[in-house]
């Protein structure tokens, strides 16, 4: 199981998540603790200043009065009784010492007088046998966050060396009130994610749609520009980028009308050419002129389909896949050519019928003529629609499987137009499958022979041609 998402706009949410979930998790422990050290104080000095004033009290009353003063006084809180000496009381805990001594330094700050003065903060049989494991650790180590947990016992010696016992015990603010902050806390936290899951999604939205764009500027330059949407750092990567494709488009169209007029110039002076062979008196040199003159014509007239490919923006509809292979196979039998078919489209293909047509014919006229026959295997998933056309000629060397895809590059090295064409057959097929988002792909078979597949993605990754 992958915990770290693969997308930019999960992991961003992920770590804002977790951000999000640290800081208010410690505001919480803050808030709570800090809470919690300001009741403590208070509360200890309103009793420290009761105990005070109750010993002040009790010191001046004969012995006779102070009974019904201290049935008065003893309360749930605050319990007292007299002694004619000081009683032993059980230590407490060393982590409580800083308690008792700045519990001490107030009430004799509250009695201001020099009484000899005793305090000890010691546990609550009942009620430690009752709290949780929890509460009992934040007791021992936070005494402030649960103080009813411990009685503090105080002895002031009054001025008669009667001793006045006070046992008090701080009221604690219940821990409950922890569970009332959860749901403010998960409140918090689900308006701060939601807020920070819109600036994500509005910043990679536009990325998404740049990283769309940069896949389509292959297959489409000519497309409009990319919306220029998100943070001003994300604008001017969009702003870059469609200059980029703008310089891009413009290189491609001057190089493809450059070289598009020379190849049609060069029909003129080859017409001319040819005139002036036929009127040779040597018919054997004629003809050799001509065997050149016919291989620069077909050159150039494969160089103006290439460019004229390149450029086109066909409109794409539904196509009938298996009525094109069979379109295409039915005229390569009129010239007794043989060509297999096996499998069949599931669905309709979106393409440029004449575009896919030429791109199938390239690859059917190398096999035929590289292997003698060709034999298609149409494979259609839901991913993508495969056309396999194989050959059982001598192959490509591994080498060579992705150059012979360039322009005017030809395995056989002398060039002759019976061995091959001009070297346009699969750079042209390849354009048109990677116009539909899609590519070729060429492999040598086991037993012999080469297979070029044209792979078409089934999902709507392409973009349909767009008017200029």
């Amino acid at each position: 199981m992958r915990l770290v998402p693969r997308t930019l706009f999960g992991r961003t949410l992920l770590i804002l998540a977790i951000g999000l979930l640290l800081a208010q998790t410690a505001t919480l422990a803050l808030n709570l603790f800090d809470r919690g050290r300001a009741v403590y104080r208070l509360t200890a000095t309103q009793i420290a200043a009761r105990i005070a004033q109750n010993a002040r009290i009790l010191s001046r009353l004969t012995p006779a009065e102070r009974p019904k003063v201290v049935a008065s006084i003893d309360g749930r809180h605050l319990r007292v009784y007299l002694s004619a000496r000081p009683v032993p009381v059980s230590h407490g805990l060393a982590e409580h010492d800083p308690y008792e001594s700045t519990f001490l330094e107030l009430l004799r700050a509250q009695l201001g007088a020099p009484w000899l003065v005793t305090a000890e903060i010691t546990p609550r049989p009942q009620y430690n046998a009752q709290a949780g494991p929890v509460e009992a650790w934040l007791a021992r180590h936070f005494y402030y966050l649960s103080p009813g947990a411990y009685s503090i016992v105080c002895q002031v010696q009054l001025e008669d060396g009667t001793v006045a016992v006070f046992t008090a015990i701080v009221p604690q603010e219940p821990l409950s009130r922890l569970e009332s902050l959860v749901p403010q806390l998960l409140l918090l936290v689900v308006v701060c994610f939601a807020l920070a899951g819109l600036l994500v999604y509005m910043t990679t939205r536009s990325l998404e749609q740049l990283a769309r764009a940069a896949d389509d500027v292959g297959s489409h330059p000519e497309g409009p520009p990319v919306d220029e949407t998100g943070p001003s750092e994300i604008r001017r990567v969009i702003a870059a980028f469609n200059r980029m494709r703008e310089r891009l488009r413009a290189h491609v169209a001057e190089r493809t009308n450059l070289l598009g007029a020379i190849s049609h110039d060069l029909r003129t002076p080859i017409t001319r050419m040819r005139l002036r062979t036929e009127m040779l008196a040597d018919r054997g040199v004629g003809m050799k002129m001509q065997r050149d003159l016919d291989e620069m014509e077909a050159m150039v007239a494969s160089t103006l389909e290439f460019f004229r490919d390149q450029d086109a923006a066909a409109p794409r509809h539904p196509i009938d896949v298996d009525a094109l292979v069979e379109s295409a196979v039915d005229d390569r039998r009129v010239l007794d050519q043989v060509v297999e078919v096996r499998g069949a489209a599931r669905a309709p293909y979106p393409g440029e019928p004449r575009a896919l047509r030429r791109c199938l014919d390239n690859l059917i006229e190398n096999a035929v003529r590289y292997g003698g026959a060709a034999e298609i295997e149409v494979a259609d998933g839901a991913d993508a629609l495969r056309i396999a056309v194989r050959d059982h000629g001598p192959g490509v060397p591994e080498p060579e499987l992705q150059r012979v895809f360039e322009p005017y590059y030809r395995l056989d090295a002398s060039r002759n137009p019976a061995s091959g064409g001009v070297g346009l057959g699969l750079s042209i097929a390849r354009n048109i499958a990677r116009s539909h988002g899609g590519d070729i792909a060429l492999r040598n078979h086991p037993d012999g022979g080469l297979i070029a597949e044209i792979v078409l993605p089934r999902r709507a990754s392409w973009a349909a041609p767009r008017s200029r």
